[in-house]
């Protein structure tokens, strides 16, 4: 009986070694393409070239054996393309897509068994396709700058904070706005939270800060329809200085949308952008455009569909938060397929800003 049921032992020993093993060697190809994935990755958002971000990734794999042995990646078995989301929650790779924010690593071995007498062939094959998303961001904040940004936020024009309470409304509109109540002061605040936030979650996004007002002129004092105040940066501390030095200059002249939405899309499109980015643009204001094209909508529309950009939309103060102006962002957010915020108080705007840089995902992986 022994000596019949032995060699049956033996090859179950030998056939669940086979399994576990195989079972390891797995493990370990995952491991060395989801490994390589995520390197090359990081390596195209930071270089924008894929020839250096496949020899990275290939640098990364070869720090991990598959089965004993160096897993081999050619050009081909590392891609780089667009991953979006679908209808059913999952993400589609398109090879070669834009913007590019996903890379795929195709892994294949062929490994020996251990042992290779109680299997029908001497090496099994093995394939892994690990697919990594990081999605990046370079956002502008386009913001209104015009002179009712130095009102206080009872939703009145023309009513100042109480410390400019001295001051006649003539005198206290040559004045920088109020540091404690002015809706400046409000919007200085909520964006100091969205880049913190955007920092506390490491997010890989760059930044740039564009104002929009109207070119004024009144003796010594003017003012430009629109500037860039800050270009594209991951340096979020460059965007806080660049509200603090508008909090420290008089705000003047009306609204022209036109120009700022023309200025940031100009930013996103240009030298300084990047191909692995997502486009975002958003759009602040407390009231309505004044001059320029006061068809927000179809801005936001053609920015989308020429350039790519998603623009959120933020009603600010009590003017803003019902009527028409309500209606344009709402409008603007829907043609920009992005997300309109109604913030009639400076608490809600803060929440606003907040909840935008919640949104945006990290790194996704499958």
């Amino acid at each position: 009986m022994v000596a019949v049921l032995l060699p049956i032992v033996v090859l179950l020993v030998g056939f669940a070694v086979n399994v576990a093993y195989m079972e390891m060697v797995r493990t370990q190809l995952r491991i060395t393409c989801d490994s390589a994935a995520k390197a090359g990755l990081i390596s195209m958002g930071a270089t924008q070239n894929a020839t250096t971000a496949q020899n990275f990734a290939r640098t990364v794999s070869a720090n991990n054996l598959v089965g004993g042995k160096t897993l081999t990646l050619s050009n081909s078995n590392i891609e780089f393309g667009n991953a979006a989301k679908n209808g059913s929650g999952t993400y589609d790779f398109t090879s070669g897509g834009s913007p590019i924010n996903a890379s795929r690593v195709t892994g294949t071995t062929a490994v020996p068994y251990l042992f290779g007498a109680f299997m029908p062939s001497g090496n099994f094959n093995v394939t892994q396709v690990s697919l990594t998303t990081r999605v990046a961001y370079d956002i502008a904040l386009v913001l209104d700058r015009s002179a009712s940004m130095a009102f206080d936020l009872s939703g009145n024009e023309f009513v100042y904070p109480s410390d400019r309470a001295q001051f006649s409304p003539l005198q206290a509109y040559f004045t920088p706005p109020s540091s404690t109540g002015s809706r400046w002061y409000a919007l200085t605040n909520a964006v100091n939270t969205f880049v913190s936030v955007l920092q506390a979650r490491n997010i890989d996004a760059h930044v740039c800060l564009v104002t929009f007002a109207e070119n004024y002129t009144f003796g010594s004092y003017t003012a430009t329809e629109a500037s860039l105040d800050v270009s594209l940066t991951p340096t979020y501390s460059q965007i806080v200085t660049g509200m603090n030095v508008w909090g420290q200059t008089p705000l003047l002249g009306d609204t022209n949308m036109q120009a700022g939405i023309a200025l940031a899309q100009g930013e996103l499109t240009g030298p300084r952008a990047r191909v692995t980015a997502n486009r975002l643009m958003i759009l602040l204001s407390d009231g309505v455009a004044t001059t320029g094209n006061t068809n927000i909508a179809s801005l936001t529309q053609a920015a989308r569909t020429g350039s790519g950009i998603v623009t959120y939309t933020i009603a600010f103060g009590g003017e803003a938060a019902s009527g028409t102006p309500q209606a344009t962002m709402a409008g603007a957010a829907a043609s920009g397929n992005g997300v309109f915020y109604n913030a009639p108080t400076a608490s809600q705007l803060t929440t606003a800003f907040q909840q935008i840089a919640d949104s945006l995902p990290a790194v996704l992986i499958d």
